[in-house]
């Protein structure tokens, strides 16, 4: 396998992929340098696991000899379940939300100040093969929101604190792949496609 096509129209979501996998050793494309931009399907509001695959079937119909990935990613703070999750990006367009320090603000400002910061992003990753094969994963990144933004950079990322106490922002590449809620998708996804043997191991 020589590249994964990423299924996306969110840059910054596509380069943060590339950057992901280049550190696992696999070659991340974004697929408008492969094919001209589409429109997706509708996403749900309810199913991640959806959402993923029919972003990774949208540009594998267009690309069938490739091995297409789609991901779908939320934030959840238990706190404030009737916020975020599945629909969290449509929060954030709904309130005309665009810069991260926009969207940090909004994010922070709903948490009530006594309750518990317990918080993660979820990432699901959908894979599909040459074969027609679909593979799925799962990350999370973060185990609580901190009361100000950390790390100046990654948007969500400078809220999430992790298992080290530093944000998502604050760990350095390559470092913040097993931190990551996409990092540890893109490694849980290798491991599958090794054992599948879609994929070389390293000696």
């Amino acid at each position: 396998m020589a590249r994964f096509i990423i299924a996306s129209n969110n840059t910054h979501k596509t380069n943060e992929m590339i950057n992901y996998l280049a550190v696992l050793g696999i070659e991340g494309v974004n697929y408008r340098q492969v094919i001209d931009q589409i429109v997706f399907p509708p996403e749900t509001t309810d199913d991640m696991a959806k959402n993923a695959l029919v972003k990774a079937q949208t540009v594998h119909q267009l690309l069938p000899n490739e091995y297409v990935l789609a991901d779908d990613s939320a934030l959840f703070i238990a706190a404030i379940p009737d916020h975020f999750g599945v629909t969290t990006m449509r929060e954030f367009k709904a309130h005309q939300l665009h810069s991260d320090d926009e969207i940090n603000q909004y994010v922070l400002a709903q948490m009530p100040a006594a309750a518990a910061r317990d918080a993660y992003l979820l990432a699901h990753f959908v894979v599909i093969s040459p074969q027609n094969k679909v593979y799925t994963s799962q990350g999370k990144g973060g185990v609580k929101l901190v009361t100000k933004p950390r790390g100046n950079r990654n948007g969500l990322d400078e809220l999430l604190e992790t298992e080290n106490g530093q944000t998502l922002a604050e760990i350095d590449m390559p470092e913040r792949v097993k931190y990551a809620h996409r990092g540890r998708a893109a490694i849980e996804m290798k491991n599958q496609l090794q054992q599948a043997g879609e994929l070389k191991k390293r000696k």
